[in-house]
Parts: C-alpha cells; structure tokens; sequence
C-alpha cells in the first residue's frame, strides 16, 4: 500500500492532482493507514496510471469517468473520436500557421486582413461537402465500381472553380479500424493508413482545404462537420460524392433536418448503379427539397450572388427561355 505521495511519485501525478481526481469519484482508495492517511493498492496505482495516461491524450474527465467506470462503454470508439478530433485541432493549426504566413508575407498586412475578412464574407454563405471520393472504390479496391470514374473529372474541375471563388471546400473521407462494426456488414475498406482510405490522387485536397473523417453512412456523427460549417458560417451545402443514395443522401437530409438548404451537383455525385443514383437524387428533391442541377450551374448563380433558394426557380426560367 502506497501514501498519497509515494502513489504521485510511482505515476507521475502530483498530490493535488490525485486528490481532485478523488474529490470527482475517478479514484476511490478503500483504505488509510492509523494514522487516517490514504492508502493506495496496486490496482489504484494501475487506475492512476490510466487516468494519467488517458490526461496525456488530451481526453475530458467527463470521457475519462465513462471509460473507467461504465463497464459497457465502447473503449474503441473513444479512442478513435479523439485520434480524429486531435487530427483536426492539427490540420486547424495548420491552416492558422499558414494564414499568418501569407499575411505576414505582405507590405500592407492591415490591408491583407481586410481583403481576407471580405472574401470569408462572401464564401461564408456556402460550402462543398464532398464524400468518400476514395481509392477503395477504384480498380484494385475491396469496393471497387467504375462508376466512380464518371464523377472524378467533373468534381475536380468544380472544385478548382470553387476554391478560385473562395468556397471552402469540406471532404469527409470513410476510415476505418479492425474490428469495427461497419466491418461486419461490407468487405474491410477504407482501413485507416491503407491505400484505399486515401482520397483519390487527382482530387487530392489543397491547401485551405478541410479533410474530415467519418465511421457512419452520415458525416455528422461523429465528426466535427457541423462545428466546421458553423464556424464558417455556412447557410448551403453543395453536395458532392460517393453513392449518392446512401452516405451523401443520408449527410444531406441531416443538413436538412438542421437547416441547411441543400443543393446537389448532380453531375458530381453517383453510385453503384443507375437506378441507386436515381433513387438518391429523387428523396432528397421530394422529400428534402434539394436543389439538384449541374455544377456550373451551381456555381454560376453562386458568382451572380443568387440566393441559395433561388437557384431552382432560376434554372427552371432559363430553361423556359
């Protein structure tokens, strides 16, 4: 049995810190020596040990009491939800690093925080969620469909208009590990640090991009998509992606059911067959009231500044004329 001290000394904490740690139940030592001191036994220290170790990953005590006190708590879930939230505190740094770069980079930095506040200003209405465009579902993919190849090109050429107009451009890319449940139903794919979870080469993300990871057909649990968008202040999606009626139906009706308006570049989503893309396209129109016309389209009444709910209404006119 170890005194407060000497359990500080043996795990790293400090005496302060076991102390709260007991204060908010994640340790509870049973026994005290005569003197009315704490005691400390193995399997306390081992548990400190964990509390220590689970601090170090960044972790939330609210996370940290449910994985050491609910025995039917997901241990694997957890830890993936914080590898994926630190990757994107990482990939955020990044963007603020490179951001205070480029205005460093110029004579008039006042001048170059104004012209960037303006063009978030303008974007900020709008963004891209683009989905699963990965190499799993390319030849030599575990989930490979040739249809996928229709969409690359277009895509690309509407994200490089978009990025030239300022739209940020969001991709939520599958990823897995052994042993997830999905895994059960599909073939292994999209296995975190394979060729197959990586975006397709000639979509690869640029610079100011965002890349976010998802375990579930919808792109919101799970991941921080809506923090994003909120961040960015974004009022329409424009959807783009892989499988029209399931990951990007299922990530367009919950931006529905959240208030987005919805729009759909249909020649930039597809899926594993006609009659599937068919069926995705038409419950988002009926049911959802997505907005479903080509990327140029899309785009072009974007630089026109039309309003998101007008775009249909318009497309309809010019189609009339």
């Amino acid at each position: 049995m170890l005194t407060v001290k000497a359990a500080a000394d043996e795990t790293g904490l400090t005496v302060k810190g076991i102390r709260f740690y007991e204060k908010i139940g994640l340790i509870r030592p049973a026994e005290r020596s005569p003197a009315g001191y704490r005691l400390y036994s193995e399997e306390d220290v081992a548990r400190l040990h964990q509390i220590h170790f689970y601090r170090e990953q960044k972790f939330s005590l609210e996370d940290i009491d449910a994985m050491l006190n609910d025995p039917d708590v997901d241990l694997r879930s957890y830890l993936k939800r914080q590898l994926f939230d630190v990757e994107d505190q990482i990939r955020e740094l990044e963007r603020v690093r490179d951001t205070l770069d480029r205005v460093l980079r110029e004579n008039d930095c006042r001048g170059a925080i104004g012209d960037k506040v303006r063009d978030a200003e303008h974007r900020s209405r709008y963004a891209i969620v683009s989905t699963d465009m990965q190499n799993e579902f390319l030849d030599g993919g575990s989930m490979s469909c040739r249809r996928i190849c229709n969409i690359i090109e277009p895509l690309k050429a509407m994200l490089e208009r978009a990025r030239a107009m300022g739209i940020p451009v969001i991709y939520v890319r599958d990823s897995h590990h052994c042993n997830d449940p999905e895994l059960e139903i599909w073939p292994d794919h999209c296995l975190e640090g394979t060729w197959g979870a990586q975006i397709i080469d000639q979509l690869a993300p640029a610079q100011g991009d965002y890349v976010l990871k998802k375990n579930y057909f919808n792109a919101f649990i799970g991941t921080k998509l809506q923090a994003t968008l909120k961040k960015l202040g974004t009022e329409a999606i424009i959807f783009t992606g892989w499988r029209t009626h399931v990951c990007v139906a299922q990530t367009a009706i919950e931006a529905f059911q959240r208030g987005y308006r919805i729009l759909v570049a249909e020649d930039c989503v597809d899926s594993t067959t006609q009659v599937e893309h068919e069926f995705g396209l038409n419950l988002l129109q009926v049911n959802y009231c997505a907005e479903v016309l080509p990327w140029q389209t899309i785009l072009d009444l974007i630089a026109q500044n039309t309003a998101p709910g007008e775009m249909s209404g318009q497309q309809e006119r010019s189609e009339a004329t």
